[in-house]
Order: structure tokens, then sequence, then C-alpha cells
């Protein structure tokens, strides 16, 4: 998730300074263009053609950029929420990274047993299926806490994948 950590605090510099360059974002073709690559990760990942860090960390950025893209024109100049939830996600991937992923190869047996046991219930939720969700939330603007919510899940479910892949690696 190091990527898409950057990439949320680049967007985060990006609105609190005003960029100029800013608005491109908002053209249709560079969001759907994001969409297109979320979407190519995605199937990467489902296929297993790429490595699930790599996919991972490219369909969360991708779905940031086409986020915000598709849905910063269909709210009110100032709205609250693009300021936000990228620090939000930021903070989040970074403490999942660093507190998580990064400390799995440190956790005792039990603490291994406890995340295998816990994988067992999470299996059901696949990253997979949490993406696909996560595009299908990009859809509706109109629930605006959709994608953020689907998001943190995803961003949550990807790190316990990743620190039980670790952990197996061992």
């Amino acid at each position: 998730m190091p990527i898409f950590i950057v990439c949320c605090l680049v967007l985060t510099t990006l609105i609190q300074t005003q960029n100029p360059y800013l608005p491109l974002l908002n053209i249709e073709a560079v969001w759907v263009s994001a969409v297109c690559l979320a979407v190519l990760f995605l199937a990467s990942g489902c296929l297993k053609l790429a490595p699930s860090s790599i996919w991972h960390d490219g369909f969360a950025c991708s779905s940031l950029w086409a986020w915000y893209g598709y849905w910063k024109p269909l709210f009110s100049e100032g709205s609250p929420q693009f300021s936000v939830f990228p620090v939000y996600f930021a903070l989040l991937s970074t403490w999942m990274l660093l507190g998580f992923i990064n400390r799995s190869p440190r956790f005792d047996w039990e603490s291994q047993q406890d995340l295998r046991h816990l994988q067992k219930y999470l299996s059901r939720v696949d990253p997979c299926l949490l993406a696909a969700l996560v595009l299908v939330c990009l859809a509706f603007p109109e629930h605006y806490l959709s994608y953020p919510l689907t998001m943190t899940l995803f961003i949550v479910r990807s790190a316990f994948h990743r620190g039980l892949e670790i952990i197996d690696r061992l």
C-alpha cells in the first residue's frame, strides 16, 4: 500500500493548495481511464496474474483517482469529503502497513494462529469481491459514504491478506 499512501497524500496536497492541475482529474477521459485501470488491476489479481501487493496497491490508487474525478463535479465546491477521506485513507493504510503488514513476521505463534483462525472467517469476503464492490459503489455518488466504507473494508481485508501471505512464506 505504499503507492496508495503517496497517492492519497498527493491528492490531499493538490486539494489543499487548490492546484491549477486539479480540474484535469475531472475530465471524463481521465477518470474513465482510472476506472479501466482499476478493472485491469482487479482482473490481474483475480486471475492470479499479479502478486497481491501489486494489484491491491494499483487497484486502490486507480479507484482513488476515479473516485475524485467522477464524484467531485457532482458535489458542491469545498465539500469536506474530498479533503478528509484521502487523509483518512492515508492514515489507515499507513497504520495497517506499519502496524500490521510489516510486523507480521514478528508475530508470535499464538498470534499467527489467531490470524489464521480469523482468515478462515474472512475468506468468505474475498479481496476480489470487495474490490468489485468498490467499483460498484463508485457508480453511486448519491450514497456519499458507499465508496469510503467499501474502500476501508478493502484496505483492512488487503492488510490481513498480505500479513498472512508474509507469515505463510516464513
